[in-house]
């Protein structure tokens, strides 16, 4: 049987958590027989297994039997990588909802988060998928439990309007105490439904998204449909053996990594790679040292062939490139163009769009 397959980025959200709380990491990786290094590649796949071994070995590790609640509650959109910049980018909660239905595959393919509409309620169904080897059929807790929780957070991220359940469904049996469902959900809880569902107002389907950018989207959703491509190529899928032999990657190519992904309008800190990495900064500047280079020159040289590659896209203006790579106006990305090119931008895009026919 085919396995259901996932995010590597859902394990690193769990091992940041895990580490913000205090908890020895280290046995995280062991249990799961993971490592570390995989976690650089976010739109790398992994198996259930994984993500079953993380789950059991978190909550033991934390203590915290309501750890998908948590977790959920801690949910930042660039968990879920280029389906975050996706839903970013919507105009609407309504294209919000339909988006993340059509990209859920990029970070599980366990699930499938699709809603309908009647009487004036949205019902958003999470629901488990059968016919694969799925280790949430058995264990469904605390990962669905966190999806709800991210959901409601991730409303309030993009549209600046608290999401209001009317209703709450679990498929999954009462955990006895539903206390933190109840502060979270602000209504009560209902388990070993037929299905996983949060129900709301379709009031909330017209609700404005704060960061909503056309252009963007059009960008973020060419490159989530490639990956959707690629996923259907059936790409390798890391299973718990091959996760701890893997070569080590040079931390220079970690760190652009990291830094792509990250940047998305906002230029991301050295101390916020060195988080994703599980690092300090004082380990990751010397880990750099010794590669001969510094988290500024990677910086300088990412955001150098981002701006190449996305002004090679006509349908994005200079302005949103300007914007995806952090700058905070225009002049300033013309200026750092023209010292990496010796261009200005706009002649570099129509050279690039518009090459001379040979004589």
């Amino acid at each position: 049987m085919q396995d259901a397959t996932f995010s590597i980025a859902i394990v690193r959200d769990i091992v940041q958590y895990v580490a913000m709380q205090g908890s020895e990491v280290d046995r995280l990786y062991r249990a799961a027989n993971i490592d570390p290094a995989c976690l650089d590649n976010p739109d790398q796949q992994v198996s259930g297994e994984v993500l079953k071994s993380l789950w059991r070995e978190a909550v033991l590790l934390t203590g915290d039997r309501d750890l998908g609640l948590h977790i959920g509650e801690a949910f930042d959109l660039s968990a879920i990588g280029i389906v975050g910049y996706v839903l970013l980018n919507c105009k609407t909660y309504r294209q919000v909802l339909e988006k993340l239905s059509q990209y859920t595959r990029l970070f599980s393919q366990g699930v499938a988060i699709h809603h309908t509409v009647a009487e004036g309620w949205v019902q958003c169904d999470c629901e488990i998928v059968a016919g694969l080897k799925n280790y949430l059929i058995d264990e469904p807790r605390h990962p669905i439990e966190s999806t709800f929780a991210a959901l409601m957070v991730a409303t309030q991220q993009l549209t600046g309007n608290p999401l209001r359940a009317e209703a709450v469904w679990f498929q999954h049996l009462c955990p006895g105490d539903t206390t933190e469902h109840q502060r979270i959900f602000q209504t009560q809880a209902q388990f070993s439904q037929p299905t996983n569902r949060i129900i709301f107002s379709a009031d909330c389907l017209d609700w404005a998204v704060r960061s909503a950018n056309a252009n963007l989207l059009s960008v973020f959703e060419q490159h989530a449909a490639q990956m959707l491509n690629a996923q259907a190529l059936n790409a390798p899928v890391l299973n718990t053996q091959t996760l701890n032999t893997q070569s080590q990657t040079p931390y220079l190519e970690k760190v652009v990594s990291a830094i792509t992904q990250q940047l998305q309008g906002e230029v991301p800190t050295l101390e916020a790679i060195a988080r994703t990495l599980t690092l300090s900064m004082r380990q990751l500047q010397r880990e750099l040292q010794t590669e001969n280079t510094s988290y500024q020159q990677l910086l300088d040289e990412t955001r150098r062939d981002l701006a190449l590659r996305h002004l090679q896209n006509q349908d994005t203006s200079i302005h949103d490139v300007a914007f995806l790579l952090g700058f905070s106006e225009p002049s300033a990305f013309y200026r750092a163009f023209k010292r990496w090119t010796g261009q200005t931008p706009r002649h570099y895009r129509s050279a690039k769009l518009n090459p001379k026919s040979p004589i």
